[in-house]
């Protein structure tokens, strides 16, 4: 299963981990684990397994970024390498959410 969800309610986080390739086939999954969130959620998405991404992934991302009302400190990307991360760094996306 490409995407993993860890709900941790005590500190309000849910972290969403990606394996393999992220596009238009994890979307049904992806959007099932931030819908499910609770209100005022932090979302943490672990891109390390992450082998691939293509817009479909940024139109996800961006669908998560609306869930949070746009605020860039709700979401943070993390641990992008490779062509994932040079599709983030190409989009801006740095400008939208917080990568690390």
């Amino acid at each position: 299963m490409p995407i993993t969800i860890a709900a941790k309610p005590e500190s309000n986080l849910v972290q969403i981990t990606i394996e393999g390739r992220f596009d238009f086939t994890c979307h049904a999954e992806f959007r099932k684990a931030f819908a499910s969130a609770p209100s005022g959620a932090n979302f943490m998405l672990d891109l390390s397994g992450a082998t691939y991404m293509d817009s479909a992934a940024l139109g996800m991302l961006l669908l998560l970024r609306d869930k949070v009302g746009g605020d860039v400190n709700r979401v943070q990307i993390t641990n992008a390498q490779g062509q994932p991360k040079d599709v983030l760094t190409v989009a801006n996306f740095g400008q939208l959410f917080r990568l690390s």
